[in-house]
Order: structure tokens, then C-alpha cells, then sequence
């Protein structure tokens, strides 16, 4: 908890703290950057779950290589004499020292441009960098985006204005985006925007909305289950980072889904599961819970545009 105050001292401060920490753990622990404890025991009886400990993990090189030492590194890259590096991170550095030296003496090379562009520029690989920058060669005194004169460029929010209101409703999947803004367009409520979230590009691009005028609340609709409500989770972690209102579940759509039938989907562990529906309203979360638990999920095409012509309910 101290180093998450220190990392991020806006997000701990707030009332959703300990379900943020939680949503970050288990995002740390999907790329493999820490190990979370199995062992029930090991964690408290909060809830969400916070773990007493975690592991972290450490690359192992699974073949030392000769070809590190034959490379005449830049300044930039003085580190990498030392370090324990695999074939693999030998091969990315050597292509990353090419640029360096290649640019030390032209400065318009230097200047920044999006991630994309300089992993294409630098690999031939536009993804490259994406894969990298999660990984051992951006520890800390390493790489860094600023070293590499590159950004993370958020991808385009997709919306429409339908109306006046202050509220943005933000859909995940685009077949339900463009249902709820067929139905929404004539009576928008509360309303003002509704957006196409696409999937895990929202936590990208939920800085965007900063483009919207009179917005000042943010709702969303998903599927349930653990992709569809970790998105919006670690989305709001990084709207409140960039100085906008959390992230909201949009509490009646997600009432009527959990109202529909589920299909069979990932069985998530309880302690997983604790931290995903913190998100949801407190009355949402026993039921979402027990659906991620056995191992079903609730996709959110399941309200078609006809069920949502019919309950209206959901409507601000």
C-alpha cells in the first residue's frame, strides 16, 4: 500500500483504493511481472482481497549469448554491458543501438513521434516496442519512451452526439453501440454522447474524452466477464491519473444483463473475481460474482435491441 501511495498518490487517496490496487494486481500478474499468491491463506479478508505478499518475477536467461559483448554500446545504452541479457534482448538492443548511433548527430531524428511509428522505424515491427515496453528492458535506469524520443498515442474515441445532457455512455462492443444509439437518438435522457468503447482500446482512449464538452460523468456497458469489467476498471484508473471522473457502471444495463441467461465461459478464482466486481454497484456484485466463478459469462449482445425497445428501465 505505501509503494501504490507513492506511485500513484491520487488513486490511493480515493474511496475505490483498494479495489484499484486490486484491479492493478491482477493486470501486473497477466504480464507476468508478478506472481499473486494461491494460497487462500495468503490473503486478507477484505474485499476486494488484497494479497499479504507477492512475487516478483525475474527473467531467467535461458541461453547466455557472446553476442552482447561484441557490440560497441552507446552512451544511452551504457547499462547493457553489465546486464544479464538473453539472445533475444541482445538482438532488440543491437537494433535499438543501431538508431542511436544512427541519429546522435540528427536532432529531427530525435524528435518525438508515436510509439508505432518509432517501433516501425526502429524493428520494421510497428508492434515491437508494445511488446517491450512491459519486459526487463524498460526496468528503471534502462529504456524509457522518453530515451526513445516516443509516446503512447491514444487511439481515436468513436462517438456521437445525441442530445444535451452531461452524462457519456460508453458501449464495448459495436453491434450494442449501435442499438443503444438507434434507441437512445430519439429520447437521449441524461445523455449527451454515447461512444464506442472497442474493447481494451478504451483504456487507452478514454483520455479523449477530454474532448467532449459539459461532460462530467462517465458511464459504461460491457459483457460479464473478467475482460469486459477488468477494461472499464483500469480505464477509470487512468481517467481520475489524467484529471477526469471515474468510470461508472451503467447500473440498469448491467441489472438487465445479469437478468439474461449465461454461456459457458473462463472459471475465475474467488479472489479474482472479488476484485473484478468491485467495480459494479454493491447490489450487482454477489450475482456477477457467482456468474465468473462458474465459470459462465454474460455477453452483452444477450440485451438486443429488442429487449432494450421493450425494458426501459435502463434509460437515464
Amino acid at each position: 500500500m505505501e509503494a501504490f501511495i507513492a506511485a500513484l498518490p491520487g488513486t490511493a487517496a480515493g474511496e475505490h483504493a483498494r479495489a484499484a490496487l486490486a484491479t492493478l494486481l491482477n493486470e501486473l500478474a497477466e504480464y507476468q511481472i508478478l506472481t499473486l499468491p494461491s494460497d487462500p491463506a495468503r490473503w486478507d479478508v477484505g474485499r476486494p482481497g488484497l494479497p499479504e505478499r507477492v512475487r516478483m518475477n525475474t527473467a531467467t536467461p535461458t541461453k547466455t549469448t557472446t553476442a552482447r559483448r561484441q557490440v560497441s554500446w552507446r552512451p544511452e545504452l551504457d547499462w547493457a554491458h553489465t546486464a544479464r541479457l538473453t539472445a533475444a534482448q541482445t538482438e532488440d538492443l543491437t537494433a535499438i543501438n543501431r538508431w542511436f548511433r544512427d541519429t546522435s548527430h540528427r536532432p529531427e531524428k530525435r524528435t518525438p513521434i508515436s510509439l508505432r511509428e518509432r517501433s516501425h522505424e526502429i524493428f520494421k515491427d510497428e508492434k515491437r516496442l508494445d511488446t517491450l515496453i512491459s519486459g526487463a528492458l524498460f526496468a528503471p535506469e534502462r529504456l524509457s519512451l522518453e530515451r526513445l524520443a516516443t509516446y503512447r498515442q491514444p487511439p481515436p474515441l468513436t462517438y456521437r452526439q445525441i442530445g444535451n445532457g452531461n452524462t457519456l455512455l460508453v458501449v464495448e462492443n459495436s453491434d450494442t453501440f449501435a442499438s443503444l444509439h438507434n434507441l437512445l437518438t430519439p429520447s437521449p435522457g441524461g445523455i449527451g454522447f454515447i461512444a464506442f468503447g472497442s474493447g481494451r482500446a478504451f483504456e487507452a482512449s478514454v483520455e479523449n474524452i477530454r474532448e467532449l464538452p459539459n461532460i462530467n460523468r462517465i458511464i459504461y456497458y460491457g459483457d460479464l466477464d473478467a475482460e469486459g469489467l477488468a477494461i472499464p476498471a483500469r480505464a477509470s484508473i487512468g481517467a481520475t491519473q489524467r484529471g477526469l471522473v471515474p468510470v461508472e457502471p451503467s447500473t440498469e444495463l448491467y441489472r438487465l444483463l445479469l437478468d439474461q441467461d449465461p454461456t459457458p465461459g473462463e472459471s475465475i478464482a474467488d479472489h479474482k473475481a472479488h476484485a473484478l466486481v468491485a467495480w459494479l454497484p454493491p447490489e450487482l456484485r454477489a450475482a456477477a460474482h457467482s456468474v465468473l466463478t462458474t465459470g459462465k459469462r454474460v455477453a452483452q449482445e444477450a440485451t438486443n435491441r429488442n429487449l432494450l425497445a421493450v425494458e426501459a428501465c435502463w434509460r437515464l
